[in-house]
């Protein structure tokens, strides 16, 4: 009987160190470049999108793919000059370093400036001759706007794994939560880690009767190699992501990610505490949804 208890306790045991060791080589989930908190407006409770009802279109969780960028002046419509300009980032977000996720070191990773704010032509004032009159006020430099009407997102990922935490090989994902994305032809333009560049185009907004300021999600499927070398520890990881849209006069971003996760194309799929984003349709990925809560001003 002992021996047989002993071998029960034995087997448990391996089970789980296995257990374990799985769980260790998957403590990599993601890296994020800003928080999931709708935009920070939250749940959007109280605010109404440019169609006349709810901005949070599905009562579900933080304002999200299907749902609708606040309409602040209620007039029916989300523009640059319409009043609906928001700044509802934190300092640590302001500050272009604030960096969310799991099981990583983070070494440098910048962008969060880009995030939970309205990038719109009458925001940022920029008259004719780029000559921007708030951008440094904004935390933005001349360089944002370059071959652009606002201050479009140049994000850094740049940090590092342990060898332990992420297996070699494991496909990636970058994913993005956006709002009021509706003139064609934006790209992403992306640098690898060993330098060499490609560019995808977004998916056009849809912009249907009473989806004016919609939220949208996109996702790129990378490969390891794109994102990842190897150090004796484990892996550094490197990707520039910049967004391309000269056209654009109002646009907005509540996160960009890297993850192990691909996120579906179906809100209402999305379980709450999970990922959020895409439709960023690039070699034909596309997807996402939802974010958290802090206070506008």
């Amino acid at each position: 009987m002992f021996k047989k208890l002993l071998t029960v306790i034995t087997a448990s045991a391996i089970a789980t160190v296995a257990y374990a060791n799985s769980a260790q080589a998957a403590g990599f989930k993601r890296i994020r470049i800003g928080d999931r908190d709708g935009f920070g407006y939250g749940t959007g409770q109280g605010y109404q999108g440019a169609y006349g009802g709810n901005a949070n279109v599905d009562g579900r969780g933080m304002l999200g793919v299907g749902d609708l960028l606040p309409d602040l002046n209620m007039d029916g419509k989300l523009a640059t000059g319409s009043k609906d300009d928001f700044d509802n980032r934190s300092r640590k977000e302001k500050r272009s370093n604030y960096i969310t996720g799991s099981g990583f070191t983070d070494n440098g990773s910048s962008g969060s400036q880009f995030t939970d704010i309205s990038l719109s032509t009458s925001f940022i004032k920029t008259n004719k001759n780029k000559k921007n009159y708030n951008l440094k006020k904004k935390r933005f430099t001349q360089a944002d706007v370059s071959n652009s009407k606002v201050p479009l997102p140049n994000l850094n990922f740049n940090f590092s794994v342990d060898g332990n935490d992420i297996k070699q090989g494991t496909d990636m994902y970058f994913n993005m939560l956006f709002g009021d994305y509706d003139v064609k032809n934006a790209e992403v333009e992306f640098t690898r880690a060993d330098g060499s560049k490609f560019t995808s185009q977004l998916t056009k907004q849809q912009n249907n009767q009473g989806q004016d300021g919609l939220i949208q999600s996109a996702f790129v499927k990378l490969n390891f190699g794109d994102i990842f070398t190897s150090t004796n520890n484990g892996y550094n990881g490197s990707l520039q992501a910049k967004i391309i849209a000269k056209d654009e006069p109002y646009l907005t971003f509540d996160f960009a990610e890297l993850s192990t996760n691909q996120i579906s194309l179906d809100a209402q799929d999305v379980p709450e505490p999970s990922i959020a984003l895409g439709i960023l349709a690039l070699s034909g990925g596309m997807f996402l949804r939802k974010g958290k809560k802090r206070k506008s001003h």
